[in-house]
């Protein structure tokens, strides 16, 4: 389990999120609403990219805590790294792409919405999806793929997770605090926490 000392720092939000529209990958509507009364990780996404690894750690969260009541959504967006390079330079191409190299190189099979835009300034035509605007409205801004939110059962509460918490990329370079052993504890205690609320 993890660290019970580390206590995250909750934002409140202005709305629920669950009452907020995505649709799934196939067009399915209400992927949001689907999990009010659980807690949800969501987690903006590609195809490959530097923070990509994160797929394995992130579905070991999802499979660890699922039973319980915890469910993932990765939204795909190309606002961050909308090339790739040699053997994965069509991973970013569509979602449909992200998706199918999420499952053949990482092996993880999370749920996916739509093509979504996370920054205020619309990319490929993409305007900013109504969540992303809501949980940055008057916060830092998000930085790259991979930012993990993790939602309270009711939508009301939030807490952000970096980028690349998952990963020792920062880390190493000197740029953060928190290595990603440390930074699993913090965000199993976050879902733990949540898990533990009533609605």
């Amino acid at each position: 389990m993890s660290n019970k000392n580390e206590t995250p720092f909750f934002q409140l939000l202005k709305k629920s999120a669950y009452d907020i529209s995505l649709l799934s990958l196939d067009g399915g509507e209400n992927m949001l609403a689907k999990n009010k009364g659980k807690v949800t990780m969501i987690v903006n996404v590609t195809g490959e990219c530097a923070n990509s690894a994160q797929y394995i750690p992130i579905q070991n969260l999802y499979d660890e805590y699922k039973d319980l009541g915890f469910e993932v959504i990765a939204v795909p967006s190309t606002d961050f790294c909308d090339d790739a390079y040699g053997d994965f330079k069509d991973s970013n191409a569509s979602p449909k792409h992200m998706y199918e190299h999420m499952k053949k190189l990482y092996k993880t099979d999370l749920p996916f919405s739509e093509l979504t835009g996370i920054a205020p300034e619309p990319k490929a035509g993409i305007e900013q999806h109504e969540f992303y605007e809501m949980i940055q409205d008057n916060q830092d801004p998000i930085q790259g793929n991979f930012e993990k939110i993790i939602i309270s059962r009711d939508g009301t509460k939030m807490i952000r997770f970096c980028n690349s918490d998952l990963l020792d990329l920062a880390f190493n370079a000197g740029e953060r605090k928190t290595n990603s052993e440390q930074a699993l504890a913090n965000i199993k205690r976050a879902i733990e926490i949540l898990l533990d609320e009533s609605i």
